[in-house]
């Protein structure tokens, strides 16, 4: 049950079960006989062939199925459509802190080098202050009572001074945005809020305002002109929730979510085959059929790119669910114009520099042409991935010979090209395999620019949250 395990949706049967299901078999049926339509006949068989599920008890009552996470996300979208989203005229300052983790052990160490004891998770924290930048904006919210199940919409505004971004909330509704455990409290579409007062009230989505760019048709002086107009569109987004943290939740939208990444991975190979698309690695192959290029690879690169390294280290089980949940609430839409500070895009972070030469590496694969479009679609951006991990294979096969392709690290070498630079992962191989050096991750410098320069910080810590992946077989 989704939530009281005493409340059930109840159906008292008058009749007895067979009678009534050959009923509804009669009502369903008699269309096809009266208006021989095909559309109707094809809706009847897919209804069909999704059987419902329900029970019964020895009264001969029957109970239909309690709604879970999943149908509750979809109730009331119309609604939430119809909030009158907007966006605020300038931009405004405001500073949120800013956690890594330290390593020291215990909290007078920690005191003695100005860090901030954490006492929840036992570690030190270094903090430091962001300055970011944003207009207030008026957001729509669907609530759900967990108590009762009923869902409602309402409008909130945000509030921004240098302290940070508050919310504004209707008469009898207090919302507060909750910091993550690595500092970041407003997160735009994706910010995570709690709600103190009604009683047994959660977020459960956001109609989201972005400013975009729509080309319109003009009459001017007989002649129709297309001209671009800058425009604000609402858009449903799923925040992350401590409600989807529930063990029910939790399970339901973990297995949504890599249920989903996995079809994405297949969908990306399958179109990359259909299109007859060549390895560089292996020219005589197509890429789908490079054996090397396994589809776990890419199921792991949204885990990579979108769990938070602070997060991770203070509980990578949770980090890697969270990202799984997100994906399973909101599927294609996750992450779709999410870009980061580096111009990095979508749930892959592909660079536009980056995604430019797969597209000219690769025509025939037929990629998206514009990056934003490319970068947050999830079947385009996972085959865009695919051709990065074959080009970056070619060099290493090249240089390295075909025992790279049995080497069990083999899905680490690409992963930190993938995310740093594949001079950084040459460079550190030729250290270890040619030179000697123990542990090719930290055989080199992290900040030479030269031979002797290494895997950069941030793909060390990329390497970490791979190690965990793989040792947990996980997504």
């Amino acid at each position: 049950m989704f939530f009281n395990k005493s409340r059930y949706l109840k159906m008292i049967m008058k009749k007895p079960p067979g009678i009534f299901v050959l009923s509804l078999l009669f009502i369903l049926a008699a269309p096809l006989f009266i208006f021989n339509d095909k559309n109707y006949t094809q809706m009847i068989e897919a209804a069909l062939s999704n059987p419902i599920e329900i029970a019964s008890n020895s009264a001969g009552d029957i109970y239909l199925p309690a709604p879970n996470i999943l149908d509750r996300l979809a109730e009331k979208d119309d609604e939430l459509t119809m909030v009158p989203v907007s966006i605020g005229p300038r931009e405004i300052i405001y500073y949120e802190n800013r956690y890594t983790i330290l390593s020291y052990k215990t909290q007078a160490e920690c005191n003695k080098r100005k860090g901030l004891w954490d006492e929840k998770h036992g570690v030190c924290k270094a903090v430091s202050r962001k300055r970011s930048t944003d207009k207030e904006k008026t957001i729509g919210l669907k609530l759900l009572n967990i108590e009762t199940g009923e869902v409602e919409v309402v409008a909130v505004k945000t509030k921004i001074n240098i302290n940070g971004v508050s919310i504004v909330a209707p008469d009898g509704y207090q919302i507060e945005i909750v910091e993550r455990p690595n500092g970041i409290r407003w997160n735009y579409w994706n910010t995570l809020y709690r709600v103190i007062s009604p009683a047994n009230i959660v977020v459960i989505k956001n109609n989201y305002p972005r400013e975009t760019t729509e080309t319109v048709s003009q009459t001017v002086k007989g002649k129709v002109v297309n001209r671009s107009k800058k425009v604000v569109r609402g858009f449903l987004y799923v925040p992350h929730s401590e409600f989807f943290e529930q063990e029910e939740n939790r399970s339901i939208l973990v297995k949504a979510g890599a249920d989903y990444l996995k079809s994405t991975v297949a969908q990306a190979f399958n179109t990359l085959r259909e299109r007859g698309v060549k390895s560089r690695a292996f020219p005589e192959k197509l890429v789908a059929d490079v054996e090397a290029l396994s589809p776990r690879f890419f199921e792991r690169l949204p885990l990579l790119e979108q769990g938070d390294f602070t997060e991770f280290q203070l509980d990578p089980q949770k980090t890697a669910e969270r990202v799984l949940i997100i994906l399973g609430a909101n599927k294609e839409n996750a992450w779709r114009h999410t870009c980061n500070r580096s111009d990095a895009c979508g749930w892959v972070q592909f660079t536009p520099r980056t995604y430019s030469n797969m597209r000219k590496f690769y025509p025939a694969a037929k990629v998206e042409k514009d990056f934003k479009t490319g970068a947050g679609d999830h079947t385009n951006s996972i085959m865009s991935a695919i051709l990065l991990h074959d080009n970056n294979l070619a060099p290493l096969v090249k240089k390295f010979g075909d025992k790279i392709l049995n080497d069990s690290d083999l899905e680490k070498y690409l992963a930190a090209s993938y995310n740093g630079a594949p001079r950084w992962v040459s460079n550190s191989l030729n250290a270890t395999i040619s030179k000697a050096f123990a542990g090719w991750v930290t055989a080199l410098s992290p900040t030479r620019k030269d031979s002797r320069g290494g895997l950069r910080k941030e793909t060390r810590d990329f390497m970490t949250k791979l190690d965990y992946l793989i040792e947990k077989d996980l997504p």
